[in-house]
């Protein structure tokens, strides 16, 4: 599945089994939620942002000891797949 972002969107795509969960920060005088958002196994989400930020995934698995944490650092019009190992 191809995904695009808009000139003022980031967009999170969960290229791996199970759901993550993804947040991206709002600085430099963007608004919106920060909150963590659930995106489901080949899904997708879209945030408003004009400026680069910074964004948290947590990537769940079936071992509770496999999960992990990303840092990106992202920009508006770019669509960043997260995979499995």
């Amino acid at each position: 599945m191809s995904v695009t972002a808009s000139a003022t969107q980031i967009g999170i795509f969960n290229n791996t089994q199970n759901t993550i969960s993804a947040r991206i920060t709002a600085d430099n005088g963007d608004t919106g939620s920060t909150a963590f958002y659930d995106i489901e196994a080949g899904k997708y989400e879209l945030w408003d942002r004009s400026s680069w930020q910074v964004a948290f995934v947590l990537r769940s698995s079936a071992e509770p000891s496999d999960n992990k944490a990303e840092t990106l650092v992202v920009k508006p019009t770019g669509v960043y797949y997260i995979n499995d190992d």
